[in-house]
């Protein structure tokens, strides 16, 4: 049955841009982009692929704003290295989107990782040093490189760019309560914990004006004291007031990974927005029940083990979702937007949601690099089950888990340190 009237092949806007469906690509990590430094026709492929697959809008994987790490003579200094981490070639990447179908949009995401510092001085698996409180001035810094890297991206020819405040990365620590405890303009109230999203935003506007500035939060952060149903629609409501002109809803912070499988819900691997064995229809779009509870002027996109075409159209009819994104399932079907429209085969996305595609992206004792993205389930199979047997291994040895959590961070964002 052709789908062409749903909905959700229906044109949406954010900000007054126009997209020609509801179906967005939800940020993928490209770690083989972040150690190149540069744009390869591997990587370019990749993307093309996504938009001649039929996704409305791609969001790309995280370009780094700030150096994770500082010499500690240097943390005070007045220093803005955005340029410094600059991956050659950004323009290439819209360039590429855009000539491979033009009316797909592409967002850049814009990230500070894993910092050995943060808002409060709370431990993090990434470090067995003591996690600093960032200053006053460095805050400054890290809103001034966010707000160069949103002009650049503009200027590089993207549709608009993506904050990413998720997952536990430096914004995402700001947000949550669990990891913010500062006593000044940064800390305490969902209005201070918001501010650093706020400054970013209304700066940006002096340079870029309505140029898109979308967001990707938790609602939850799977943590005791961390963002959660019960305060995601007082935070979401000050993101909105920050200036955001879109909210991608998510979950998870690295350090929930340590939590036993019966206390979170779902099985814990590496990537903590990622749940695994998604098999019945009630453990699909996962973060649902938090878009539910909120009612925000801007658009609302919903990613997290979205599978089954008809059901995503019902959430889209409800009202309370405006966009569906997806990741995985795009990782091994990137045609799956066109495939859905025209009614061919299945209505769920052949992704099984078994996390093998995270072996092919991070570093692991068989491979010291870290490659591009792909479904290895499907196009390897004995790779595929090293994969199983590496996530079996992580889950179950938590010295192997802070090793990788370390080592993964330390080549996150390579900066020639």
């Amino acid at each position: 049955m052709d789908r062409s009237h749903y909905k959700i092949f229906s044109p949406g806007a954010i900000a007054g841009l126009s997209i020609p469906n509801r179906l967005v690509r939800s940020a993928t990590w490209d770690p083989s982009i972040l150690t190149a430094r540069q744009m390869t026709e591997e990587v370019l492929d990749l993307y093309r692929n996504l938009a001649q697959g039929g996704v409305g809008m791609i969001i790309t994987g995280g370009f780094p704003v700030y150096r994770e790490r500082f010499p500690e003579e240097e943390a005070q200094k007045p220093v803005y290295p955005y340029t410094d981490l600059r991956v050659n070639g950004l323009e290439k990447l819209a360039q590429a989107v855009h000539q491979a179908r033009p009316d797909c949009k592409v967002i850049a995401q814009l990230e500070v990782g894993y910092l050995d510092a943060g808002p409060s001085a709370i431990p993090t698996p990434f470090s067995d040093q003591p996690v600093r409180e960032l200053s006053g001035g460095e805050i400054e810094q890290i809103i001034a490189c966010f707000v160069e890297a949103i002009v650049d991206m503009r200027d590089c020819g993207f549709d608009g760019v993506q904050l990413h405040a998720a997952h536990g990365g430096l914004l995402s620590r700001f947000l949550s309560p669990y990891t913010n405890r500062r006593q000044d303009d940064f800390g305490g109230t969902e209005e201070n914990r918001a501010r650093v999203v706020g400054e970013i935003v209304a700066r940006a506007r002096r340079r870029v004006g309505d140029y898109p500035v979308l967001i990707k939060m938790n609602c939850t952060d799977y943590l005791v004291g961390g963002v959660d149903i019960e305060n995601c629609l007082a935070l979401a409501q000050e993101i909105v007031r920050a200036g955001v002109d879109a909210i991608e809803l998510s979950g998870g912070m690295w350090e929930c990974l340590f939590r036993p499988e019966e206390e979170l819900g779902f099985r814990p691997v590496p990537a903590p927005e990622s749940h695994t064995r998604i098999r019945k229809p009630e453990q699909q779009s996962y973060f649902l029940p938090y878009a539910e509870t909120l009612d925000l002027p801007i658009p609302v996109i919903l990613v997290g083990g979205n599978r089954d075409v008809e059901r995503l159209e019902a959430i889209l009819q409800n009202g309370k979702v405006d966009f569906i994104a997806l990741c995985r399932p795009l990782i091994r079907e990137p045609g799956l937007p066109n495939r859905w429209r025209s009614g061919v085969g299945s209505r769920l996305a052949e992704c099984v949601s078994c996390n093998s595609c995270l072996y092919a992206m991070y570093v692991h004792p068989g491979q010291p690099e870290p490659g591009l993205v792909s479904c290895i389930c499907k196009s390897d199979k004995k790779m595929h089950q090293q994969a199983q047997k590496w996530l079996v291994s992580w889950r179950n040895n938590r010295s192997l888990a802070t090793r990788f959590l370390k080592y993964n961070s330390a080549l996150r964002i390579p900066y020639g340190a």
